[in-house]
């Protein structure tokens, strides 16, 4: 069986990545007994230095306008549907995710951290939950039956979130991003066949021969 390997770049307050990842597991499962995909998921902040602050305001305040904010929140609830995920823009936070990405990466078993990454984007993207409060962190890595210790100091994990954050960088504007075999990659929320058609292509060494346009996504300055 051939084997493809993934690096991804997300942020749990970003609307476009829980979607994203829902379509790109999906295209994985669909291949299994085919192809293996090993994936490196890595750390990327959209709102780095900020405060927690109300969602729907900080959406206004990126896009500067409510007409286009209110247009893509309709957009990221409508395709979110689609993939049985709810999202509640009205009670959901935005800011800096510092803290959720070190829990991350604290813990040992890549298994466990999926879990983790997924409770993480409900409570934030579904229930409403304060995920920048490191005892609200700490809750939800009991629910999931995180054993490790628990680990939320910058400090710590700093450098290599950066360093995850520059390699994107270097390879997109804006997440969620997904690098396959090093030398392909795609940008945004696209089409879980797409994923389908750019892991195949991967596992046999084909260059994808991907259309230049990018998919649903956000970066610093916004999302589109």
């Amino acid at each position: 069986m051939r084997k493809v390997h993934v690096e991804v770049w997300s942020d749990f307050v970003c609307p476009w990545c829980w979607i994203a990842k829902r379509r790109f597991e999906k295209a994985v499962a669909s291949l299994a007994g085919k192809v293996e995909v090993v994936v490196t998921n890595k750390a990327y902040r959209l709102a780095r230095g900020m405060a927690p602050m109300d969602y729907q305001t900080a959406l206004y305040k990126k896009l500067g306008s409510s007409v286009g904010a209110d247009r893509m929140m309709a957009a990221v609830r409508g395709q979110g549907l689609e993939e049985s995920l709810v999202y509640n823009f009205d009670t959901m936070l935005f800011g800096d995710t510092t803290a959720a990405h070190a829990l991350i990466k604290s813990i040992g078993l890549p298994v466990v951290a999926q879990l983790m990454s997924e409770r993480l984007y409900k409570a934030v993207t579904t229930d409403g939950l304060d995920i920048f409060d490191q005892d609200v962190l700490a809750t939800l890595a009991r629910q999931v039956g995180v054993s490790d210790t628990l680990d939320f100091d910058p400090g710590r994990a700093a450098s290599e979130i950066a360093r995850d954050e520059a390699e994107a960088n270097s390879i997109a504007n804006g997440v969620p991003l997904f690098l396959l075999n090093g030398k392909t990659f795609l940008s945004g929320a696209r089409e879980t066949v797409v994923f389908e058609k750019a892991l195949r292509d991967a596992a046999i060494d084909v260059p994808a021969a991907l259309d230049e346009s990018e998919g649903e996504s956000c970066g610093i300055g916004g999302c589109h």
